[in-house]
């Protein structure tokens, strides 16, 4: 019995030994979101977000930039700033600065991914300036910025108008032959970070572009979306007979802002040899407002709406994949099918590059306008 109590006496004593010294909250920084910048000298700046707990101060969170030739070097830079110990807490969202993010960023994805510590559902996103104008343009306000971008990145990708932004999504994409990541991308305007769209990459180096309504069909053939608002402008030509002119001016455009109920996409391979493609895309959607007024009194003048819908969303899709052959990346994933109908089952990145450049796909969508009301 001595024994015994001997021993437990002994695992309790170095079981306790094992426990890392204790900090007090007060004297932590947390870090809840950063943006990398590579210099020109080839030096990476990092701006960090942090929170402190400290009654004293009223407000809680501050910018820290810091310079080194790593990134976790810069870091320990910019904590050099604070009276603080910089920790790295939960890191919410990661911006990279657009120069970074052409030259590439796996270099720093592979820290994020190694770090036990960081969510593998945190958000990443582009900065058409640097990141670190991103972080610092709205201290001026004292916003918290760091929840701000959070918020705003997830209400969008919630709502169906943005892919995914989590760090899983862009790795596993990564990976995958035949695929290639897509991210949001930022912009400020009255001194606020703003969506303006999505970044399309070569693997880990952005190469282009395009705006939140191409980020919007483009997910619509990755994911279901459910209750999403999407802004369509279409020509006014056949629209002439139910359109009011009350200002007496002359439009030749009207733009529709939907509500896309639910819209889903499949996409097969008709010819591996060719190779031909097909993307059947059904969406249900109401009508929540017109750039004119109109009158919908007649069933055939929603035909005519449906049909020109439908035809100004395969020119966005057509679009995307101009881009694709032209820049030689895969956002919409049609390497995945191919390779998964090679014999094989095998597909490098280069092969599918050489094979890209080629391919056929029938965009096919059709829309159903459910609820318009009678006038709008």
């Amino acid at each position: 019995m001595k024994k015994l109590l001997f021993l437990l006496t002994t695992c309790v004593i170095f079981l306790a030994s094992c426990i890392p010294p204790t900090q007090e909250l007060e004297s932590l920084a947390v870090i809840n979101a950063r943006g990398v910048d590579r210099l020109d000298n080839g030096d990476i700046e990092t701006t960090l977000l942090v929170y402190r707990f400290d009654q004293q101060t009223p407000q809680n969170f501050t910018t820290v930039s810091g310079v080194g030739r790593t990134l976790k070097g810069a870091r320990e830079t910019a904590a050099n700033n604070i009276n603080f110990r910089a920790s790295p807490g939960q890191i919410n969202t990661e911006i990279y600065g657009y120069e970074t993010a052409e030259r590439g960023i796996l270099h720093f994805m592979n820290g994020l991914v190694r770090d036990s510590r960081v969510s593998d559902t945190m958000n990443i996103a582009i900065s058409t300036e640097s990141a670190k104008n991103i972080l610092t343009e709205e201290n001026s306000t004292n916003i918290d910025i760091g929840n701000f971008l959070e918020s705003l990145i997830n209400k969008e990708v919630d709502e169906g108008t943005l892919p995914s932004a989590s760090l899983y999504t862009f790795s596993s994409t990564y990976g995958t032959p035949g695929h290639d990541p897509v991210l949001p991308l930022l912009d400020t305007m009255d001194g606020r970070p703003n969506l303006i769209g999505i970044g399309y990459f070569q693997k880990d180096r952005i190469v282009a572009s395009g705006d939140m309504t191409e980020a919007t069909i483009l997910n619509t053939l990755k994911t279901t979306i459910k209750n999403t608002p999407l802004e369509i402008t279409v020509p006014i030509e056949p629209f002439v007979d139910s359109i009011y002119h009350p200002d007496g001016s002359d439009k030749s455009e009207l733009t529709v802002e939907l509500t896309v109920v639910k819209g889903k996409s499949n996409i097969k391979l008709l010819d591996i040899n060719q190779p031909l493609f097909e993307v059947n895309t059904k969406i249900r959607a109401d009508i929540n407002e017109t750039s004119i007024i109109m009158a919908f009194s007649e069933e055939k003048t929603i035909h005519r709406l449906e049909a020109e819908i439908e035809k100004k969303l395969v020119s966005l899709l057509n679009g995307i994949l101009d881009k694709s052959k032209e820049h030689l990346i895969d956002p919409i994933g049609f390497g995945r099918y191919y390779r998964i109908n090679k014999p094989s089952g095998l597909l490098t990145d280069e092969e599918w590059k050489e094979i890209l450049p080629d391919i056929q796909v029938d965009f096919n969508i059709d829309i159903d306008i459910e609820n318009y009301g009678t006038i709008m």
